[in-house]
């Protein structure tokens, strides 16, 4: 290994190092842990990080709408909050020590969380696990997300080709079951639709089990929102979902 390299696989360790014991404690390693449904039933899954994350963005937002009932003034009022999302930056994986792929031994598996759970119809759902900063907050029981962004950069190859260091960011989406995406209804809605934002590896079959239990369902909320093909779904796109009347 040269110079240059030992540099940098010193540089990796001395940032996890530091991060834990820059304050006498002791180093809490992070990890995400996967499931099948929102509600975190049905375990899958535990991808262990190399090192710790470099930095975590959470992001929360609220929808205003303007009401002009109130003798012409405009006011604002609320309508509902978003799903939160959360970004986590600068993870490095490294197995030069091992000579092993650093892409079989550990991107595959963060990759792996793109593809959905075919007895779901649904991406995994993951949680962050790191010690006081997921344990530390009244928020906790609610932070689980959709993975829906994975960025790789390879940074070192053997000789071969064989990828030995990588650096990942991730980006992810609240992950919501169905209470909790009732109490985010619009507060106009008094019929009960809602708008449903689809996500990677979202089916209409698996939208309708979600929304009512009945993957049957799926024609009326293509009905609904014009949907001459079930299988041309798009990340981003916003659906009607309709009451069911009884």
């Amino acid at each position: 290994m040269g110079l240059i390299d030992k540099a940098a696989k010193a540089a990796i360790k001395v940032i996890d190092q530091t991060s834990g014991h820059l304050f006498g404690a002791e180093l809490v390693k992070a990890k995400l842990k996967s499931y099948k449904k929102p509600d975190l039933s049905g375990p899958l899954d535990e991808i262990d990080f190399f090192l710790n994350p470099n930095t975590i963005t959470i992001e929360r937002e609220a929808k205003l709408e303007g009401d002009a009932s109130n003798q012409g003034q405009e006011e604002k009022k609320y309508t509902l909050t978003y799903p939160t999302c959360m970004k986590i930056g600068e993870l490095w994986f490294d197995t030069y020590d091992t000579r092993e792929s650093v892409r079989k031994k550990y991107i595959d598996k963060i990759e792996g969380l793109l593809e959905y759970v075919p007895t779901t119809h649904y991406l995994p759902v993951v949680t962050l696990v790191w010690g006081q900063f997921t344990q530390e907050t009244e928020k906790s029981p609610e932070y689980a997300f959709y993975v829906t962004k994975v960025t790789v950069d390879y940074t070192m190859f053997l000789p071969d080709a064989t990828p030995v260091r990588a650096k990942v960011s991730l980006g992810l989406e609240q992950a919501t079951t169905k209470k909790q995406e009732d109490a985010r209804k619009p507060k106009q809605s008094p019929d009960h639709a809602k708008l449903y934002t689809v996500k990677r590896g979202d089916t209409l079959q698996g939208i309708a089990l979600r929304e009512y239990e009945d993957p049957r369902e799926w024609r009326r909320i293509a009905k609904t929102n014009n949907i001459n093909d079930p299988l041309s779904l798009r990340p981003g796109t916003r659906l009607l979902v309709p009451p069911i009347l009884k």
